[in-house]
């Protein structure tokens, strides 16, 4: 048997995987190894092509290689040490007939199918639709499910994951307005954006007075520019106030 547990960051599962238990192997995101400091991990994923603009990229890539723990990576991740492979790509195209892998996690589980797995464990992974993110890698990430499943490969997915899960069944259950989610569902994604909102609107407050702080930073350098023209010229400056008809 061939049992994988891949590990997502979402706290409602992400360490009820079986870290003690040596017959499974542990995959996780390469970003979230500071978070398995004490666990037990068998391979990390960092599928991304471009990292530079993540803050610190090079420390990143050294920082993952640092951690001696086999590495699945992209097609341009710099390949800086022997414990570090490029995605087979190819072999999970043939498998599956098409390249559909809309998220790291989607990744990893066309992977642990390619490899043989007999039981896979999904945590950390609950792709809500609620995140507009999701609606591409949720879809996604079921079809690898109902593959595996057609392949007879056990799969565990904890209850509080949304992947693979309905709150109606159509035809079956009819649901207020025949709406596709509840009035709460409903008002938590309104206030999700709500939230989003609010923080931008800060955000535009900072940049605006950062703005502002800069302008009057230039203003002024620009006044002492003419200064230092006029002694370069031979003025003699007395006060700042001369220089207001300077050009």
């Amino acid at each position: 048997m061939k049992k994988i547990a891949i590990v997502g960051g979402s706290p409602t599962s992400e360490f009820l995987a079986p870290y003690d238990d040596k017959e499974w192997e542990i995959w996780v995101l390469g970003n979230m190894l500071d978070r398995h400091i004490d666990k037990r991990v068998t391979r990390a994923f960092e599928i991304h092509d471009d990292i530079s603009e993540r803050e610190g990229s090079e420390d990143y890539i050294k920082w993952l290689a640092s951690k001696k723990i086999p590495l699945i990576v992209g097609k341009k991740f710099p390949l800086v040490a022997d414990h570090i492979e490029v995605y087979p790509y190819k072999e999970v195209k043939k498998l599956y007939g098409e390249l559909y892998l809309t998220s790291s996690a989607a990744h990893m589980m066309a992977l642990a199918i390619l490899e043989g797995a007999t039981h896979i464990g999904i945590y950390g992974i609950d792709m809500s639709v609620s995140d507009n993110e999701y609606f591409y890698q949720r879809a996604c990430m079921e079809s690898w499910v109902g593959y595996a499943k057609g392949c007879g490969v056990g799969v565990h997915i904890p209850e509080s994951s949304h992947i693979g899960r309905s709150s109606f069944v159509y035809g079956a259950d009819v649901k207020p307005n025949n709406a596709p989610f509840t009035y709460s569902e409903f008002a938590t994604m309104a206030q999700q954006h709500e939230d989003k909102v609010a923080e931008l609107k800060h955000k535009v407050e900072e940049i605006k007075n950062s703005i502002h702080a800069h302008s009057g930073a230039a203003q002024a350098y620009k006044r002492m520019m003419k200064v230092a023209r006029a002694i370069d010229g031979g003025n003699k400056v007395n006060t700042l106030l001369e220089t207001t008809t300077m050009r």
